[in-house]
């Protein structure tokens, strides 16, 4: 449980560092090129994804996407999942 937590609260801290460097390349001079997931994964992976034939399967179409898209929800579902559940309501007995 603590290590999903800590893992989400690194990836949302990764993906607030992604979104903030799409906003200042979006705001520099030139052509807005910002940050994919297909090159996330070429720098994990070491080896640029497989492409699909078409129609185009979900998983080329979230490497298109922008990276902190993509990692901002898995950190947040890793938090909820790996949340502390306390419990606040429970049954006496009476008697």
């Amino acid at each position: 449980m603590l290590f999903g937590r800590l893992l989400g609260w690194a990836l949302l801290g990764l993906a607030m560092l992604m979104a903030s460097g799409d906003a200042v390349l979006a705001l520099g001079p030139g052509d807005h090129v910002g940050i994919v997931t297909g090159d996330v994964w070429i720098l994990l992976a070491g080896r640029a994804p497989e492409r699909g034939a078409f129609p185009p399967s979900i998983g080329s179409i979230l490497l298109a996407w922008p990276a902190w898209a993509v990692i901002a929800p898995v950190g947040v579902a890793l938090l909820l999942a790996c949340r502390r559940r306390r419990r606040r309501f429970r049954f006496r007995r009476i008697g």
